[in-house]
């Protein structure tokens, strides 16, 4: 904030060097000037405004070298560029890594010079390499809150919980005391899928579940399913992508 302020005191000196050179110009020249020294403010002020707002979260400490792997979305910790909506505004080309062990977004300051996690109640949605994650809130809503892949976000929307966790195992040898190793680690086997229904997310895992929640046109899904060679063991995501579009058309 200290640098934000700094940068306001600055822009406010070379506004009142422009104003002196207005003041020598003839009067219609003048008032040409000075609308432009005024949308040059406006567009100031709402450039800092929405700067503030998203630099507007926590210190990160990253994690102990001595830990094994990382805790980051398809463990890469390197930067990409991404687009987040947070208070309500959208910003594009913002560093940022997915910090799934702990469920928090990371970016860069403005100048890249340190990183920082979001308030994430006040992440909206974020887009990371080709994929969209939304937060949902919990209450009411049949799972805990959090980040979820979006991968159909129509009425019956489609979600998929990536979780890490932080594991540790005892290495012995011979008469050496034991020492500990710690790694981080997919928190389950499989993915977690979810499908809202009304107001509420169901998890399923099988082509079996998605139909039982659909359970009102299973016949017609049945068929959709046959007809367009729909193989849900080999491809899961698209399968219950392509079901629940087809939900939705049946139920508009």
């Amino acid at each position: 904030m200290y640098k934000l302020a700094l940068v306001k005191a600055i822009f406010c000196v070379a506004l009142v060097v422009v104003f002196k050179n207005v003041s020598a110009q003839t009067d219609s020249d003048s008032s040409v000037y000075k609308q432009a020294v005024v949308n040059l403010i406006t567009h100031f002020d709402q450039g800092m405004d929405e700067g503030a707002r998203l630099y507007n979260g926590f210190g990160f400490t990253p994690y102990s070298s001595d830990i094994t792997g990382n805790a980051f979305l398809d463990d890469n910790d390197s930067w990409r560029m991404g687009t987040v909506n947070y208070d309500g505004e959208t910003f594009a080309n913002v560093p940022m890594i997915y910090d799934i062990y702990a469920d928090n977004l990371i970016v860069l300051l403005h100048n890249h010079g340190a990183p920082y996690r979001l308030v994430s109640e006040r992440v909206v949605s974020f887009d990371l390499r080709d994929h969209r994650y939304v937060r949902i809130s919990g209450i009411a809503a049949g799972i805990k809150a959090g980040f979820y892949e979006q991968l159909y976000g129509g009425k019956s929307t489609v979600v998929n919980k990536l979780e890490k966790e932080l594991s540790t195992t005892n290495l012995t040898s011979g008469n050496v005391a034991s020492t500990h190793n710690r790694y981080f680690a997919p928190k389950n086997e499989y993915h977690q899928y979810y499908i809202r229904k009304g107001n509420t997310y169901y998890s399923v895992n099988s082509q079996g579940s998605v139909l039982d929640l659909f359970k009102d046109k299973k016949k017609e899904l049945r068929q959709y399913i046959k007809d367009n060679h729909i193989q849900f063991d080999s491809f899961p995501e698209a399968s219950m992508v392509k079901i629940a579009t087809y939900y939705d058309h049946l139920t508009d």
